[in-house]
């Protein structure tokens, strides 16, 4: 793990090796403090790997509120299924301070994994890594007790003037049914 300069943590996502790897063949970029990198259905054709600074990604509700999800350090990644599937972004991706990715292109990342077996190996590592949090986040979620549960719902779905807007489908999201 490697210590931003907040002092937070973070895990690569990919083993050494691939990095190394991606590192070799990407183009250096820097970004300023606050700069927005990609924006939620942005069509985003690189992957990133994070050299220095920190970046947050974040969810944007159908109000319009923003959502912190995580945040990326030295080592981390960013954009793979994004690259893989010719998804639009999912989420918004900022500098939180001054910034240096190291960008692999689609076409470059798609040589490497069908001729490297180190980078095909990190790929395969990162999918099975992020499959793993989305369970334990979700699996957090739902073990959560319903009333800490029906709290963070609340907080979620209300707008900027506090007012909570719930559907049918919301309420049963929420109990779980």
């Amino acid at each position: 793990m490697s210590k931003s300069a907040q002092g937070l943590e973070f895990e690569p996502d990919m083993p050494k090796e691939a990095l190394d790897v991606l590192r070799s063949f990407g183009a250096r970029r820097s970004f300023r403090a606050q700069q927005i990198v990609a924006n939620l259905g942005d069509d985003y054709p690189d992957l990133f790997v994070v050299e220095e600074g920190r970046f947050s990604i974040s969810v944007i509700d159908e109000y319009g509120n923003s959502w912190i999800y995580g945040y990326l350090g030295p080592g981390s990644t960013w954009g793979l299924k994004a690259v893989l599937t010719r998804a639009p972004a999912g989420f918004v991706f900022e500098a939180l301070e001054d910034s240096t990715v190291i960008c692999v292109d689609r076409k470059t990342l798609w040589s490497l994994i069908d001729e490297n077996s180190i980078v095909r190996r990190g790929v395969i590592s990162s999918l099975g890594w992020s499959i793993t949090k989305a369970t334990e986040f979700a699996h957090k979620e739902r073990s959560l007790p319903l009333r800490v549960r029906l709290r963070y719902f609340l907080v979620e779905k209300s707008d900027a003037e506090g007012v909570i807007k719930l559907t049918q489908r919301d309420m049963s999201r929420i109990l779980g049914v």
